[in-house]
């Protein structure tokens, strides 16, 4: 720990519910952003923003949600990068076979595709915790990239098993060179981190909270 809260009263209840309490931590992440979104942009190559940056973004939204689930619930998964693909794959569907639907929308579609994948998968799982449950996620994982590999339909029936998303265009405007992408996929991490944050420190998961582990039908 390079710094202490020692010193810093909270004379209101604001100033006890911000975000970043601590002065250091508000100067650090005010730093932080301003490099992302000011220095990054004018000095970084365009291979670091394709090779690295906008894949670093990218893995970092999983990791916000990997980050609750394991972090914050204390739930052991191994399925994380397997619904990651589901809403992937759906965006990809979505955004080729509806061409005139807003990318936002095709994003909150694609999320609700995880999602539903994702209970699917966790309901026969109820009954179960810790290393079992990591096995069903495992097989989760499994199962979802032999289905990638093998079904045509999700790739577009590309020979080569790959794909090539469509233009990111939102609102009429296209986000065409690799800054433009860069700044685009940042923009979405700070909204979802700041979502995350909100929702470990609110009245439902506040400090110290754990998710339950359910099991069906209740003892």
């Amino acid at each position: 720990m390079l710094y202490r809260e020692n010193g810093q009263f909270k004379i209101s209840y604001r100033s006890d519910s911000q975000i970043f309490p601590i002065l250091q931590d508000r100067i650090a992440i005010g730093l932080l952003l301003a490099f992302a979104l000011v220095v990054v942009p004018f000095v970084a190559p365009e291979y670091l923003f394709r090779a690295v940056l906008i894949p670093f973004l990218i893995l970092s939204l999983a990791a916000l949600g990997l980050n609750i689930l394991v972090g914050y619930c204390g739930q052991i998964s191994l399925g994380t990068g397997a619904f990651m693909a589901v809403g992937a794959y759906a965006a990809y569907n979505l955004a080729i076979r509806l061409p005139d639907l807003n990318l936002l929308v095709v994003f909150l579609l694609a999320g609700a595709a995880a999602t539903v994948v994702g209970v699917l998968f966790g309901l026969p799982s109820l009954r179960i915790k810790g290393f079992y449950l990591a096995v069903a996620t495992l097989a989760a994982q499994f199962f979802l990239d032999w289905a990638f590999a093998r079904i045509g339909w999700f790739t577009n029936y590309a020979p080569s098993g790959s794909v090539t998303a469509p233009a990111i265009t939102v609102f009429g405007y296209t986000f065409d060179s690799p800054v433009e992408k860069y700044l685009f996929v940042l923009a979405f991490v700070c909204v979802f981190a700041l979502v995350a944050r909100n929702l470990t420190r609110g009245a439902i998961a506040g400090p110290g909270w754990r998710c339950a582990t359910w099991t069906w039908p209740p003892r």
